[in-house]
């Protein structure tokens, strides 16, 4: 669609699994035209489930399927000298190279950042690895546990404990993939904005375990301030926080005064709590863990979402803990139309998490669903790079794409 955010930016994807992936589709699913590029066996995502019943597949992966909306896919392998050849192709191409592949693959190749530079001299090269392109552990490979680790949010997790001096666990899922690849993307729009003007390439050196630490970063002023490590809290610190109800959890805040009066009138003004002492943080930090026990009784007697709603309306900060199923029938979500519906050829279709932004005039969307393994050879061949259907053919036949 002509107008759309990102329309007439060409990016090729040299990335698997999900930073690099992610960081593509946030840009394909605004109008770039992204171009992934899978060896001949296909993304390991394609291995990774969730699976839906009939079991692993290839083209049935919900990793795979949501980190690779709108793109056009091919196979190549880089390792001959004739996909070589295509990849340089690719990247004179291009706008945008997003390479999310182990520290100095491409080096290796002969495609250092000057030599992609003469290749294609206002190229912007996005490169993702686990700790930065320089420094001691620079060639160090890492994954979601290593790298939460190292960027010390697992010493944090879970943030609220009763037993706060358990070991450090991780998050589920790819934490650390998501805001690298959200990272990647902000970076890569901003150098793209800065390339209109200058028409000079960049290079864009994305560390995911410096991601994880940006996310840290009050805490690191902590540390500075006191000289004291990072640690987990009680569960229930002053300010309430989780709190059971008949048919569920909830959180729920009032770190000001004005909150605990309204919490409290909620609750009908329970007499252990109605002294004007209760009105001050000060002296509800040092005393709400002694009716701990008579919060938690009354909150077991409420609804779960009949509490949410009441305290909302009085302005209490709360919310309701839900479960997957529970955020897609979310009401919330619903009236804002964030959950999208895309039909695959192969998995059929199926409902995706949308994104977290809105734009007025150049709303994103899923332009295609994620490409079946090869599907776009013939199409990114022969009509973008230009080769003969028989020069095409001789790259089937060897094993090139």
């Amino acid at each position: 669609m002509a107008g759309d955010a990102l329309t007439g930016l060409k990016v090729v994807e040299l990335a698997t699994m999900v930073a690099g992936p992610y960081c593509a589709k946030m840009l394909a699913d605004m109008g770039a035209d992204v171009i992934k590029v899978e060896p001949p066996e296909g993304d390991p995502a394609r291995q990774v489930g969730p699976f839906p019943k009939s079991g692993p597949h290839p083209e049935h992966s919900a990793l795979f399927l949501y980190n690779n909306t709108s793109k056009r896919g091919i196979t190549l392998n880089i390792d001959t000298a004739e996909g070589l050849n295509a990849l340089k192709r690719l990247i004179k191409w291009a706008n945008v190279l997003i390479d999310g592949l182990p520290f100095q693959r491409l080096e290796n190749l002969g495609l250092s950042w000057e030599a992609i530079s003469e290749l294609n001299p206002s190229l912007i090269y996005t490169s993702i690895t686990p700790y930065g392109r320089t420094g001691p552990r620079a060639d160090v490979k890492g994954d979601e546990l290593a790298l939460i680790h190292a960027g010390s949010l697992g010493n944090l997790l879970p943030t609220r404990a009763e037993n706060i001096d358990r070991p450090p666990i991780k998050t589920e899922g790819y934490f650390v993939g998501y805001h690298g690849g959200l990272s990647a993307a902000l970076a890569t729009v901003g150098a793209a904005l800065g390339q209109c003007k200058t028409g000079k390439g960049r290079l864009i050196d994305i560390s995911l375990q410096e991601t994880i630490v940006s996310l840290m970063r009050p805490n690191i002023a902590g540390n500075r301030y006191h000289h004291t490590n990072w640690s987990r809290v009680p569960d229930r610190p002053p300010a309430m926080g989780r709190m059971e109800t008949k048919d569920g959890y909830i959180v729920i805040g009032t770190p000001e005064d004005h909150h605990f009066k309204a919490f409290r009138e909620l609750m009908g003004n329970p007499e252990w709590i109605a002294g004007k002492e209760w009105e001050t943080l000060a002296y509800r930090s040092h005393h709400l863990m002694d009716v701990t026990t008579k919060l938690d009784d009354w909150m077991r007697q409420q609804s779960k979402h009949d509490i949410h709603h009441r305290a909302a309306k009085m302005g209490i900060a709360v919310g309701p803990i839900n479960s997957a199923p529970e955020v897609v029938s979310d009401e919330q979500f619903i009236y804002r139309n964030y959950f999208i519906e895309v039909e695959h050829p192969e998995a059929g279709k199926h409902k995706y998490a949308g994104w977290p932004y809105k734009l007025s005039a150049t709303p994103p969307r899923v332009y295609r669903p994620a490409p079946l393994l090869g599907q776009h050879n013939r199409e990114v061949f022969c009509d973008e790079l230009g080769y003969s259907a028989e020069e095409f053919e001789q790259l089937q036949h060897t094993g090139v794409v």
